[in-house]
């Protein structure tokens, strides 16, 4: 019986002791907990009910060479309300006053905002919604209201601001406008303009101290931010409004009529190489036509015919061929390794001129001589026209920028295919702004300057020069009446677009695709610059497998869209006529068509200007105008000496 009393007794003590111990270390833990670890665990409460929340600012704008918008951020604000820390009291004395003032500013019932806050107040709702899409005028009219002036914590006010991009001109330029997105902190993905100056767009982030409410609600703790986020810089564009819809909408029409698969167009102002249009459309398997992807910059080609200027410019500076240079085009055949280069003209044009060559295009024509003068020392022809520059890109602000294709004798992959076929544009990758970046170095005298799609400063030119001279100044005299001959002269290829108002040189080119395969496809070009004799714009026009059996050749898709393009622009750029006194005589003498701008004692005179632009200067010079029908522009004129009066036609 003892014995069973002290087994029992020690028992008793184990337990006790256990107890003891057990009691002694949750004493211990909960005063490691509340003196030691103590600011740690309170730290890490308040984090999980008070965060800062970055703050993202509002993006700059973009803006066209005019001032137009092509980009703009909008912003707008939600309203919610917050019943459970507003005091009985307060929302006593204030909520019908606040409704009364809600519906006057949104023009609502007062009821109908009344009872929405106090079915808040009675469900004790954290995050109930009074308003979406607030401008900031209302927004300021709106922190004065009785209660939520109190401000969020003792009125219950919530604002939830929000950021969008609005763009004006639609799908017009969207590719190169662009977009941009957050991958992850400070890393940013995108394409055109929006990525390639998203720097300087985004601006700076914010802080906002928030705290949590009910279902997973974030409110701000107070009406001002922690750190104000900074907006983004605006950036002003060298597109421009009106040649930008005249370039989309003239290549627009020309794809639809020829259900082309995709096709660019692009114009360049000469001298600054200031991107003034950039158009890239692809067609959907409905046959609709959208920016999908920027074609210009990104994707290269084989350029065909228009390669022909650099072959021809690469003969001239080697002295290889002159302009009396004659070849025989034999049958229009040629033959390499068993593959034939072929004329669009059967049986070949016999004997012709080097500007023969070029004006009709003749592929055999420039590949016999090219190949006859290089066959021995083909690197020379292909060190030639690295030094144009033609094997490096541009070097463009926008990303994506496809890698030029010259072939040169130290590639793995040349043959002795490779000089002829490269002669005519064959094995050539070039994009659609790389080849209109050499014609207009043509056109700008052999200065090669950078394509450009930004304005940093409006009174000093941003121009970057490549190349200073892509050639001596007797080849560009000599190409510059090729390039000219091709439109103007009978015979040309692209004769079919020649004006009688003012003269275009260019070159066409029609690549074939899929040429290895029963299914060839076609890509028509056709690349140049206006006015020929005082170049101020140059541009190309790609056209990607046309319909064929509508038609596929550069001369009839693709140039007849620089045509429209160039009309349209040359209608809106003024020409300078230089006058010391003008007279109804000297008026007379010259060919009044669209306006008259005055600049001092300058007059300049020519075809396409509004008639608004028309009216003020004609009646400075002394008229009275008398206008007839019911279009903006001017048609037609004549004057009447003497009553000096001067009738304007109007379409």
């Amino acid at each position: 019986m003892e014995t069973n009393q002290k087994q029992f007794l020690y028992r008793l003590y184990l337990v006790a002791s256990v107890l003891i111990v057990l009691g002694l270390g949750i004493g211990y833990k909960i005063f490691h907990i509340q003196y030691i670890e103590g600011d740690n665990y309170r730290q890490l409460a308040k984090n999980k009910t008070i965060q800062n929340f970055t703050i993202t600012p509002e993006r700059g704008n973009i803006f066209s060479d005019d001032g137009s918008l092509l980009a703009a951020s909008s912003t707008s604000y939600d309203i919610y309300f917050d019943a459970v820390t507003v005091s009985n009291s307060n929302f006593l004395n204030y909520s019908r006053p606040l409704a009364k003032n809600l519906s006057f500013l949104f023009e609502n019932d007062e009821e109908f905002y009344y009872n929405k806050l106090n079915s808040a107040k009675e469900k004790n709702k954290r995050y109930f919604l009074i308003q979406r899409n607030i401008s900031v005028e209302e927004l300021n009219k709106i922190k004065k209201m009785p209660l939520f002036k109190l401000g969020g914590v003792r009125g219950g006010l919530i604002i939830e601001k929000k950021n969008s991009r609005d763009y004006p001109l639609n799908k017009i330029a969207e590719r190169t406008i662009g977009r941009e997105r957050k991958i992850s902190d400070n890393k940013f993905s995108g394409v055109g303009l929006e990525h390639a100056f998203g720097k300087e767009l985004r601006g700076k982030n914010g802080i906002q101290l928030m705290q949590k409410i009910s279902n997973g609600k974030w409110k701000p703790i107070s009406s001002t931010n922690k750190i104000e986020p900074v907006s983004g810089s605006d950036i002003v564009t060298t597109i421009n409004v009106g040649f930008q819809d005249i370039t989309h909408h003239s290549l627009l029409e020309q794809l639809e009529r020829y259900e082309a698969d995709h096709g660019t167009a692009v114009v360049m102002e000469t001298a600054t190489g200031e991107i003034k249009a950039i158009s890239n459309l692809g067609r959907t398997s409905e046959g609709k036509y959208y920016e999908r992807l920027n074609y210009a910059v990104g994707e290269h080609f084989e350029p065909g015919s228009t390669f022909k200027l650099m072959s021809i410019i690469a003969a001239l500076e080697d002295d290889k061929v002159d302009m009396n240079t004659v070849v025989d085009t034999e049958n229009g055949v040629l033959s390499f390794y068993g593959a034939k280069v072929r004329d669009s003209k059967k049986g070949g044009y016999g004997k012709i001129s080097l500007n023969e060559v070029f004006k009709l295009s003749s592929n055999t024509g420039i590949v016999k001589i090219i190949n006859e003068a290089y066959k021995e020392d083909p690197k020379k022809f292909s060190n030639r026209l690295y030094n144009m520059g033609l094997n490096n890109k541009l070097g463009l602000s926008i990303l994506g920028e496809s890698s030029p294709k010259i072939p040169h004798p130290n590639d793995r992959d040349w043959s002795g295919l490779s000089l002829p076929w490269m002669v005519y544009g064959y094995g050539v990758l070039l994009s659609p702004l790389q080849i209109l970046t050499f014609y207009n170095a043509v056109a700008n005298n052999g200065e090669m300057v950078k394509p450009i799609f930004r304005k940093k400063n409006t009174l000093i030119s941003n121009k970057i020069i490549l190349n200073p001279s892509i050639c001596s100044k007797s080849t560009l005299d000599n190409v510059k009446l090729m390039l000219e001959n091709v439109v103007n002269e009978d015979g040309g290829t692209g004769s079919n677009i020649k004006s009688d108002i003012y003269k275009i040189a260019g070159k066409t080119g029609t690549g074939q695709v899929d040429y290895t395969t029963e299914n060839v496809q076609y890509i028509s070009s056709f690349v140049g610059y206006f006015p020929a004799d005082k170049p101020k714009y140059s541009c190309i026009v790609v056209i990607h497998k046309p319909n064929k059996s509508k038609g596929y050749y550069g001369s009839t898709v693709a140039a007849p869209v620089f045509k429209k393009i160039a009309d349209k622009i040359y209608s809106l750029t003024p020409e300078k006529v230089e006058l010391d006194n003008l007279r109804i005589e000297d008026f007379e003498k010259i060919k009044l068509t669209n306006s008259i701008k005055i600049d001092g004692s300058n007059f300049s005179i020519i075809k396409g200007k509004n008639f608004r632009n028309v009216l003020p200067a004609l009646e400075n010079l002394g008229f009275e105008v008398i206008f007839k029908g019911n279009g903006s522009l001017v048609k037609n004129y004549r004057i009447n000496k003497s009553l000096n009066k001067i009738e304007i036609e109007l379409i």
